[in-house]
């Protein structure tokens, strides 16, 4: 029994790293294993009780992927990369009918730059990430008042907006056949930049989705502009936001700090037929590392332009790190709702049950 576990082993190093074939491809099998308890209560309007459940992907999703880089010579390198988001309390795809939810794409990376074709992640998304000091997952997530970017066909409506999730919410940040292109860094400066193809028979613009980010670095200080266009169905109407924000970190002048900040404009809809939208968001945050330690502390703000459907997110939170590679965590949160508006708790996979919050959890990625 034992010679045969470890003939397995060796196989799947050969086969997951392939040097010997090979000295110029590298394959890499990596993931991230996240699960814990989150308890949640409703408004006290409601006569709702409270909820308790033990959830996959509190703070980041849990999930797993293959990724390679194959050297071709000239200077150019063929890049691939296939992820599926799993839910390690049930077993089974976090975004069920569905394999490679996460990621699943091919490209070249040369001195131009790199182009990517293939299911990815929005640029929106990842510049929201990059400003959130809760990278989007407890109960600190930005994207519980703050649109991510993306969409998702579903029947004949595109569907998107705030409080779009990746996982088990109403949509995906991960957007079908896009055409992405990143730029090289130069002098601090870079940009991601990426059309979604809607595949619809008769027209090119119809379901599809724009974005693009402009990044900015310079040691400890980062800012970004970004942007996101989803044209519905129909061409009637397109959905957009634009975000602009940064970081500093204030450890470069003595000080254990990070400071965050975003703000962010959304407009129109991607609903056929659906209400237009005309609202904004403000978010303010920090975090604090001590050694082992970090605080996370947010606070974000949605005005509804509209209809009044305005909103406050605060949530604090909490990490240890027992190694480089597993990471315990907790945070508390709560919404509040203005004037009907129904935004709920969520962290990194799950689209939330109340307007309060407390969770505790361990993840672990290898």
């Amino acid at each position: 029994m034992k010679k045969s576990i470890i003939a397995l082993s060796a196989s799947v190093v050969l086969s997951v790293h392939p040097g010997s074939a090979s000295a110029q491809t590298a394959v890499t099998l990596y993931g991230v294993l996240d699960a814990g308890i989150d308890v949640q209560s409703p408004s006290s309007s409601s006569t709702a009780g409270n909820q308790s459940s033990l959830q996959s992907g509190i703070s980041t999703p849990s999930r797993i992927g293959i990724k390679g880089v194959d050297d071709v010579g000239a200077s150019l390198k063929v890049l691939f990369e296939i992820e599926a988001g799993v839910q390690i309390d049930r077993g089974d795809s976090s975004v069920p009918g569905t394999l490679f939810n996460r990621a699943s794409w091919v490209g070249l990376s040369g001195d131009f730059g790199t182009v990517l074709v293939g299911r990815q992640l929005t640029p929106l998304y990842s510049a929201l990430y990059s400003i959130d000091p809760f990278e989007l997952g407890m109960a600190g997530n930005a994207g519980n008042l703050m649109h991510l970017g993306g969409g998702n066909l579903n029947g004949t409506t595109l569907v998107g907006g705030n409080n779009l999730m990746l996982e088990n919410g109403g949509g995906s940040t991960a957007q079908n056949n896009s055409l992405r292109y990143n730029s090289h860094d130069w002098n601090g400066f870079s940009t991601e930049l990426n059309y979604g193809f809607a595949s619809q028979s008769d027209s090119i613009s119809r379901g599809s989705e724009t974005g693009a980010t402009l990044y900015y670095r310079n040691g400890p200080l980062l800012m970004l502009a970004s942007y996101d266009g989803i044209n519905n169905l129909n061409d009637s109407h397109k959905f957009q936001t634009t975000l602009v924000g940064g970081s500093i970190d204030w450890s470069e002048f003595g000080l254990p700090v990070k400071t965050n900040i975003g703000y962010a404009t959304n407009k129109g809809t991607d609903l056929i037929g659906g209400a237009l939208t005309d609202s904004s968001n403000l978010l303010l945050g920090l975090r604090i590392p001590v050694g082992p330690h970090e605080v996370l502390f947010s606070y974000i703000h949605n005005t509804d332009n509209n209809y009044g459907l305005d909103a406050n997110q605060i949530a604090l939170g909490y990490t240890y790190a027992l190694s480089n590679r597993t990471t315990l965590y907790s945070s508390i949160g709560e919404i509040f709702n203005k004037n009907s508006a129904n935004y709920t708790l969520g962290n990194a996979s799950n689209t939330g049950y109340g307007v309060r919050g407390f969770d505790l959890g361990l993840r672990h990625s290898f």
